[in-house]
């Protein structure tokens, strides 16, 4: 997934290179201890890859990190209805204080 969002952000000139290396777009354990300004976690799964889905959500620790890297915004771009249909305590809450957040 990092790979081809990569990709495909290179075509809007979003990703950053060093030395061929990207430096701005890759998992979630690339950006850990680093931080942003802004961080997009975006969760690439669909009803046909709900076991990958599933195990993105399934330790706090991976949301965790997502969010504590963002200093000052902090978007999820993700299928709502597949992650709220997992029974994961970790996409609930999450989708829970969204949907608060948003009233």
């Amino acid at each position: 997934m990092a790979y081809k969002l990569a990709r495909v952000l290179d075509e809007i000139k979003f990703t950053k290179r060093e030395n061929g290396k990207v430096l701005n777009v890759g998992t979630v354990h690339t950006f850990q201890g680093k931080e942003a300004k802004i961080v997009y976690f975006v969760l690439g799964a669909d009803s046909d890859s709900s076991g990958a889905a599933r195990w993105a959500v399934s330790d706090p620790n991976m949301m965790n990190v997502a969010a504590t890297r963002a200093k000052e915004e902090f978007y999820i771009i993700g299928n709502k209805k597949l992650y709220g249909s997992l029974g994961s305590e970790v996409a609930n809450k999450t989708i829970s204080i969204i949907d608060d957040y948003i009233r």
